[in-house]
């Protein structure tokens, strides 16, 4: 009896974990595509195909399940960085791979660019109530300070570069023309949707953090306006 007892919570416990799987699944494209204020339960739950009762009993309310879909959704992202394998030997490298692959991932994920554009529009309101999101972002910060260390100490990157800089420009890098491509593609009449042009702005801004970050003159001369140069 014990043994057949054991054997229903366990499926129970499956049960229950693909129900909230499937929850956020759901949720994270409702809200990232329509944002907290435009997005509705009722369809959550449709497509999650679940009741919406079932889905309060899980997550409690609205706005509890939004700060869920928030922390997974970066929970995804770190723990996807977490597997990049870097060789330690060539610092430089290490944080192309990451521009590479932060550059990639966003591209891949348009529900995190929405879901990061409607916090921002809400100040940072629920991101700020978070415990995970900046503990996992702390140990990014210290891998990031390792490789620089390492870098300076190689004559490979230039002394005194902040590592939260190098993920900001990073960042900045990899969604920027993501977050605006309609309204820069409308300006400059040019489709930056398109992968041609895409592989293009990688190459673009794997040239500019490595001249930014390099110790090598010529790099440096490169990634400066003769303007500013002569000035």
């Amino acid at each position: 009896m014990i043994e057949k007892s054991k054997s229903r919570s366990s499926v129970k416990l499956r049960d229950a974990n693909r129900t909230r799987a499937k929850i956020l699944h759901s949720a994270t494209r409702e809200f990232g595509m329509h944002g907290f204020s435009g997005a509705r339960i009722e369809r959550i739950a449709k497509s999650a195909k679940c009741n919406i009762r079932l889905l309060y009993h899980y997550f409690g309310n609205k706005k509890a399940l939004y700060l869920a879909v928030l922390e997974a959704a970066y929970a995804d992202l770190r723990n996807k960085e977490s597997e990049l394998d870097y060789d330690y030997s060539d610092p430089l490298a290490c944080l192309e791979m990451l521009l590479r692959f932060t550059f990639d991932y966003f591209e891949k994920n348009p529900c995190f660019e929405g879901l990061l554009r409607t916090e921002n529009m809400m100040r940072g309101k629920f991101v700020a109530q978070s415990t995970t999101v900046p503990e996992d972002a702390a140990r990014l910060r210290t891998q990031l300070r390792e490789i620089l260390q390492r870098g300076e100490e190689m004559g490979q990157i230039r002394p005194g570069v902040d590592p939260v800089q190098v993920y900001v420009t990073i960042a900045a890098l990899s969604r920027f023309h993501l977050a605006n491509s309609y309204s820069l593609g409308a300006l400059l009449n040019i489709n930056l949707r398109s992968p041609d042009w895409r592989a293009e702005r990688l190459d673009h801004s794997v040239a500019l953090l490595r001249s930014w970050l390099s110790t090598d003159v010529t790099a440096q001369n490169l990634a400066t306006p003769e303007w500013a140069r002569a000035s």
